[in-house]
């Protein structure tokens, strides 16, 4: 009996469908962890495309892409020193660094504390920026997203 019962668990543990490591799924998460907030946009391969942080006492909004620098690689960027950063009909010109080397090179841009850019803020708004003139679009709830790490930064 006890080797039937063996056989049949075994024979149950192979016909299950196999699962697979879970994915991180497209679109922005948000995480507050050792005094940090934290939105992460994933692309449709669940590679992370850009970040929001905030770390109280500063209060500064820090974005970083991960895409535009890879797609326009060193010489796309090549004397860059300021990012448009739009939410909406809204936008604000600010300083950015190019950080990292070849498939690590980022754009990373921060904002100052309380930007007034969050105070337009509508429901269906998109956040971009523009470097260079080439322009990153992010998934629907960026702007929600910030709101979000700031509110999360702020109030601590």
């Amino acid at each position: 009996m006890r080797k039937l019962l063996v056989g049949v668990v075994c024979a149950m543990a192979l016909a299950a469908p196999s699962v697979a490591p879970a994915q991180q799924q497209e679109g922005w998460s948000y995480a507050y962890t050792a005094g940090v907030a934290t939105a992460t946009q994933h692309d449709s391969r669940g590679r992370v495309a850009a970040t929001l942080t905030c770390r109280p006492p500063t209060g500064d909004i820090v974005l970083t892409d991960y895409t535009i620098a890879q797609a326009r690689g060193a010489r796309g960027l090549r004397g860059a020193t300021q990012a448009a950063v739009r939410i909406g009909a809204m936008s604000v010109n600010v300083p950015m660094t190019i950080e990292g080397r070849g498939r690590n090179r980022t754009v990373v841009i921060n904002l100052p504390q309380r930007p007034p850019i969050l105070a337009a803020v509508q429901p269906n708004d998109r956040l971009s920026i523009t470097v260079n003139n080439q322009t990153v679009t992010y998934s629907d709830g960026g702007p929600a997203k910030m709101r979000e790490v700031a509110y999360g930064c702020w109030g601590s």
